[in-house]
Order: C-alpha cells, then structure tokens, then sequence
C-alpha cells in the first residue's frame, strides 16, 4: 500500500474506525458525567472526587505512548494495532459496565484503576490505526470524519444515556459495554492493516523518540508539540472554569452557561469535516494557524465584557476555530514519522496533549485566584498566540505536502 499517493479517501474504512472513535468518546462522556456522581455516595471530598477524575490523564501520560511504542514494535498475523484493539476494547467495556455497580468505595475504586488501565492499551493504537491505512493527503480529511464521529459519541451519550441514566443509572454503562464488544468485531472484518513494513526495523522507544524530537536539528516536530501544548492548555482550562467564571463574573447560572457551551461543541463538530477539507487544500500548518490566531481576538473580546449574549455569539465561533486547529494537529505530529514509528508518534501526541490538560487548569486557576477572574481569558489568549508563534516557526518538509 502506497499511502504517498494522493489517493481517494476510502470512507468505508474511515467510518468504520470512526466507530472506534465514538466508543472511546461515549466512553468518557459518561465517564466524566456520572463517576463524580458515583464517587460522591461514598465520600464528600471534592478534592478527593478531582483527584480521582484525573487519573485517566495520568494513565494517558505513562501508559498511552508506551502501548503506542508497542504496537510499533508489534508484529502478528492480523497486524499491528488490531491486537490491542480486539483485546482491549471488550475488556474495558467490560470494567466499564461494573463501575455503576459498585457498593464500596474500596471496589469502585480498584474497579476505576482497573478500567484506566485497560482502556490505555487500546486508545493509541486504534489511533495510530488512521494514519496506517490512510495517505498522508487525506488524513486530514479522515481525521475529520473520525472526530465528527467522536463528537457523534459524545451527543448520543448526552441525549441517549441521559434517558437511560434515568431508568437506571447502570443502562448508560452497559450501552456502551455492548458496542465495546461488537464494534473491535466490525473492525477486525471491515479493516485490514497494511501488511509491508520495514524488516530490518529498529524497535521504537518513547523515551529515545522524545529525545530524538528534542535534539534534532528540524525542529518542526518538537514545534508542533509545542504548540499542541499550549493550544490545548488554553483550551482545556477556558472549559474547565467557564461555567464558574460564568457564575462568579457574569452572574449567569451554571445550567444556562453549560448549555450554552454545548453549542461550542456542537460547532467543534459541525466544523470537524470543513475543517479537513481546508487542510487538504492549504495545508495543516496554516489551518492550524488560522485555528490558534484566530481565537486571540475571541477570548479577548470575552474578556472585556459583561454581556452573556456575546459570549452565546461568539462561542460557536471558538468551537470552529478550535476545530481548525486540534482536527489537523494529530496528522501533523503523525507527517513527520515514517510507518515504522507511527505509533510512537502518537504517543508523543497523547503526551504532550495530557500534559497539557494536568498542569494548565491548575496554573489558570492561580492566576484567576491572585491576580483576576478575567485572566481566565487573558492566559488563554497569550496561549493561543504562543500556539501560532510555534506554527510560524515549522519550516515545510522537502515534500511541503503535509505542513505547507
């Protein structure tokens, strides 16, 4: 397979390993939704609750580039991702489904490590499955059918498991339980993995990949990193304390709010496929940049004022820009790797991208708490503006194909 070629995107296979995608999504939708609520029948600590919420980014930090790194190295019969994807997938499903009927604090929690383990092993190479069966041409444009799907997942958990939540508080789990058994069988069949690959390969190492990112004379993958770090950070702190800002500065309530941000996402999604579709014609790189730039002016007008109206205008916008961005940012850290290290590169994606999502609420948080409320947006901004000051800096390839 000549994934160099501008070939046709094949859309049966995208849409299939997009029901990967809208697993993993449904996934942590209701994970993030109910767990805190799970958590809370046995302790009234929010800060123990949070502490436990954030265990999914630390396993993604130590095991995510790992198992990436692995399946790199992996070598069977049916390929190199699908083994972890026909085994961990059902397995995680299956942890997932217990956490609801838990009756201790002890169990609920060894059950939650245990999920946080297994589903590890199966994020990064069901990832790292895209670039392998898709050309560098296209994958934008396969990234954005996949994150369409995913935020697909994530609307059915919220309309869907909500009502099921309702009849019975374990039906959300168990709904996505029974897809985590039946969609690795429709992948297995549906996808077959590219079976030539470099025989006289060297095993890839995470640790000696960072490395090799940071010393190297082309700075542009380091760079990219970085400015996946610092988009990300932004990104991940404005929606961890919008409501709150909302409530405190604005006045507003937290339910007007949230549902308010539900239409940024539903703009994130909307413009999951546009946004692929730019990068195939301009090149990641500058759509990124439009994406990282694009959102200085928005969190600054946010910012300065008072008006909740205006931020009901202008958050569809972010969620575009946003899009822009994060839906190119994965097939560029992946551009610069050859098939032998696909999954090691997005391991170091997942890395840098969990990082970023640990420290940066924490740090936004200080600020808001010493210096203003309003520096919620202010950092934010500058973090956006740092994301495309590392763009500009990316020089194109020999190929100029995937950064432009």
């Amino acid at each position: 397979m000549n994934l160099e070629n501008k070939t046709n995107l094949n859309y049966r296979q995208t849409f299939l390993l997009g029901l990967g995608f809208m697993v993993v999504s449904m996934v942590w939708a209701g994970y993030n939704a109910y767990m805190p609520i799970f958590l809370g029948r046995y302790t009234d600590s929010n800060t123990l609750i949070g502490f436990v919420m954030v265990w999914d980014n630390i396993a993604n930090i130590i095991l995510l580039p790992i198992i990436g790194a692995a399946s790199d190295n992996t070598r069977t019969r049916i390929g190199r991702r699908m083994p972890y994807i026909i085994i961990g997938m059902p397995l995680a499903g299956l942890a997932y489904a217990l956490l609801p009927l838990q009756k201790s604090f002890l169990t609920l929690i060894a059950i939650d490590i245990v999920f946080n383990v297994v589903i590890a092993t199966y994020r990064s190479p069901v990832v790292a499955l895209m670039p392998d069966i898709t050309a560098e041409y296209n994958r934008s444009k396969a990234n954005g059918v996949i994150n369409f799907m995913g935020g697909l997942g994530s609307l059915i958990m919220f309309f869907i498991g909500s009502q099921l939540y309702k009849v019975n508080n374990a039906y959300p789990f168990f709904l996505v339980a029974i897809l985590s058994f039946i969609v690795p069988v429709i992948l297995f069949f549906g996808i077959k993995e590219p079976k030539i690959f470099d025989q006289k390969r060297q095993k890839q190492s995470i640790l000696k990949s960072l490395l090799l990112v940071i010393k190297d004379k082309n700075r542009a993958p380091f760079f990219t990193l970085l400015s996946i770090f610092t988009l990300i950070a932004g990104f991940s702190s404005i929606e961890t304390f919008f409501t709150r800002y909302a409530e405190i500065a604005l006045n507003i309530n937290p339910a007007i709010s949230s549902f308010s941000l539900g239409f940024y996402s539903i703009a994130f999604i909307a413009f999951a496929l546009p946004a692929g579709f730019i990068a195939t014609k301009i090149g990641k790189k500058y759509t990124m940049m439009i994406g990282a730039i694009g959102s200085v002016p928005v969190l600054l007008v946010f910012a300065t004022v008072t008006n909740f109206t205006v931020f009901e205008i202008l958050l569809p916008i972010a969620g575009a820009l946003n899009a822009m961005f994060t839906i190119n940012s994965y097939p560029l850290v992946v551009s610069y790797s050859s098939s032998e290290s696909t999954g090691t590169y997005t391991g170091l994606y997942y890395l840098f991208s969990s990082l970023a999502s640990i420290i940066a609420p924490p740090v936004f948080g200080l600020l808001m708490d010493f210096v203003s409320f309003k520096m919620l947006f202010v950092a934010g901004a500058t973090s956006m503006f740092v994301s495309f000051l590392f763009l500009i800096f990316i020089k194109a390839r020999l190929t100029g194909e995937a950064v432009k």
